[in-house]
C-alpha cells in the first residue's frame, strides 16, 4: 500500500467531489471521492484516512449526521467541513463536530479557487496529518532528516562558540517539519537508533567544514536515551566522527539527566570511554530529572545544561532564580561549564551574565538555521555586516 497520507471527499456534485481529489493528489495524498455516506463510511473502516473532506449538505442525507456516525467510529482524522451555506451554519457544524471529539479543522466556503483549495490541503498536511513509522523510515533513508543549528554565544563578550544541531524534516509535501511532529515516534520505535547516529554524522561533517573556514566552534547533538545505553554506543559514534574526519573534541553530545541516570554503570561507562576519546558530554534539561549530587559527581561530565523552564522564567519567578543561581554555582564549583537555554530578551542574558553562566543560547540569539543560513549567520557577525533577515551577534551590554 502506498505511503501516502489517505484524503476522503464526501460530495454528492460530481465537479466539486472531482476538484477536491485532483488537487488533493497534487498535494501529496492518496484521494477518494464518495457520493454517498454509505460508501464513505464503509470505506472509512478499511482504509482509514489522515484527512476528510465532508459536504454539510449531500443530497437527501446531511453532514451533521455524517459527522455523528464518524464519532461513533470514533474517527481520529483531522476533518473540514465543505459547503456553500452561510457561515453561522458552517461554524455551528464545526462546533457540533468538536463537541463529538472530532478533530475539526476551518471550514471550507465554496466555490473555492484552485489556488485556495491547495494552499488549504498543504497547510492541513503541515499542522495535522499524523506521521507513520514506515513514512519517517523512510524518510530517514531519503535524507529528508537534516539538521538545523540554532546558534551559541559566550556571555562574557557574545562572541558565537558553537550550535545546538536539532533534526528537521524536510518533507517532500508538508514543508518543513518540526521535531515535534515526528520526534516522540522515533523514540517510541527503532527509528530513533538511526536518526541519532545520522545527526552525529551529520553534525561532525559540518563542524568539521566550519573550523576549517576559520570558525572555531563546537556543536553539540542530543543523544537518545535508548543509544547511550546500548554496549557498542561509545565505538560507534567514535566512528561515525572519524568517518567524516571530525575532531571529537568539537563535538559535544548531550544528554538528558533521566537518561543519564536510567542504567548508570553502563551510560558511566559509555561516557566515561568518550571523554577519553576526546568528547565533551553535556547534561541536557538539568534540574527536571530526579538525580542526586553524587551521582552527578560521579559522571563525567563536562557542561550541564539549564533547562529552559527555569532561564526563561527567572525574572519574574523568584524560585527559578534561585534555582538558575545554584546551578550556575554548583557547575562552577565542579569544574563544568553552564549552557542556558531559552534566552530570549536582553534583561535575562544580562542577568545571566552576572551570575557567571559561560554560554547563552535562545531566539535572543539566533533561531534554528539550516547550516548554510548559520554558516552566513557566523560571517554577517564576523564582518558586523548582518544580512536581512538574519539575527546577528548581538551587542554587547
Amino acid at each position: 500500500m502506498s505511503s501516502k497520507p489517505v484524503l476522503h471527499v464526501l460530495d454528492d456534485d460530481p465537479v466539486i467531489r472531482t476538484l477536491v481529489c485532483r488537487v488533493g493528489e497534487r498535494c501529496g495524498y492518496r484521494a477518494e471521492g464518495f457520493v454517498e455516506p454509505g460508501a464513505f463510511l464503509a470505506a472509512i473502516e478499511a482504509d482509514p484516512p489522515d484527512l476528510i473532506v465532508l459536504d454539510l449538505a449531500i443530497g437527501e442525507a446531511d453532514g451533521i449526521s455524517v459527522l455523528q456516525a464518524l464519532s461513533r467510529r470514533r474517527c481520529t482524522a483531522p476533518m473540514m467541513i465543505s459547503s456553500g451555506l452561510d457561515e453561522r451554519l458552517l461554524s455551528s457544524a464545526v462546533r457540533i463536530g468538536r463537541s463529538l471529539g472530532l478533530a475539526m479543522l476551518a471550514p471550507l466556503r465554496k466555490p473555492i479557487a484552485p489556488a485556495e483549495l491547495a494552499a488549504v490541503l498543504a497547510a492541513a498536511a503541515q499542522d495535522s496529518l499524523p506521521i507513520r513509522t514506515g513514512d519517517l523510515d523512510k524518510a530517514i533513508g531519503d535524507g529528508q532528516l537534516v539538521p538545523y543549528y540554532q546558534p551559541k554565544v559566550r556571555v562574557a563578550d557574545r562572541q558565537p562558540v558553537g550550535a545546538e544541531a536539532l533534526a528537521r524534516w524536510e518533507h517532500p509535501t508538508r514543508g518543513t517539519l518540526p521535531p515535534g511532529l515526528f520526534l516522540q515516534l522515533a523514540e517510541q520505535g527503532p527509528a530513533i537508533t538511526p536518526l541519532t547516529y545520522l545527526m552525529v554524522e551529520r553534525a561532525a561533517r559540518d563542524c568539521a567544514a566550519w573550523r576549517a573556514a576559520g570558525h572555531e566552534l563546537s556543536v553539540s547533538v542530543n543523544i537518545s536515551a535508548r543509544c547511550v545505553s546500548e554496549p557498542d554506543f561509545a565505538d560507534r559514534v567514535a566512528e561515525v566522527v572519524a568517518s567524516v574526519n571530525a575532531d571529537p573534541a568539537a563535538l559535544t553530545l548531550e544528554i538528558t539527566e533521566t537518561a543519564a541516570m536510567a542504567d548508570t554503570e553502563v551510560v558511566t561507562a559509555a561516557l566515561a570511554r568518550l571523554r577519553i576519546r576526546g568528547f565533551a558530554l553535556s547534561m541536557d534539561d538539568f534540574g527536571t530529572g530526579y538525580s542526586s549530587l553524587a551521582e552527578l559527581h560521579r559522571m563525567p561530565f563536562s557542561e550541564l545544561k539549564i533547562d529552559r523552564a527555569f532561564v526563561s522564567g527567572m525574572l519574574h519567578d523568584r524560585e527559578a532564580m534561585v534555582i538558575t543561581r545554584a546551578v550556575i554555582g554548583l557547575a562552577r564549583t565542579l569544574g563544568l561549564r553552564t549552557v542556558a537555554e531559552g534566552v530570549e530578551s536582553e534583561e535575562v542574558l544580562a542577568a545571566l551574565g552576572e551570575m557567571g553562566c559561560d554560554v547563552a543560547q535562545g531566539f535572543l540569539i539566533g533561531h534554528p538555521m539550516p547550516p548554510a543560513q548559520f554558516l552566513a549567520w557566523l560571517d554577517a557577525g564576523r564582518t558586523e555586516a548582518p544580512m536581512a533577515g538574519m539575527a546577528p551577534r548581538i551587542a554587547a551590554a
